[in-house]
């Protein structure tokens, strides 16, 4: 499995392929990120490219 965003191959533990999941975790900011948006029902993204977006959206509060 390839990340949408870094295209890094990872194992089926490393990600998060369930865009209803991902919105139901995070909030509204986060759900209105471009690759979250983006994600088709074949997507997946790891877990480190989630926690980026999610510290770029802090970031962006603060």
């Amino acid at each position: 499995m390839n990340c949408l965003i870094c295209s890094k191959k990872k194992e089926d533990y490393e990600v998060w392929h369930n865009k209803v999941v991902i919105a139901a975790t995070y909030d509204s900011e986060f759900q209105n990120n471009e690759h979250i948006r983006n994600m088709s029902d074949k997507s997946i993204i790891c877990h480190d490219c989630i926690l980026i977006i999610k510290n770029q959206i802090e970031e962006n509060r603060k």
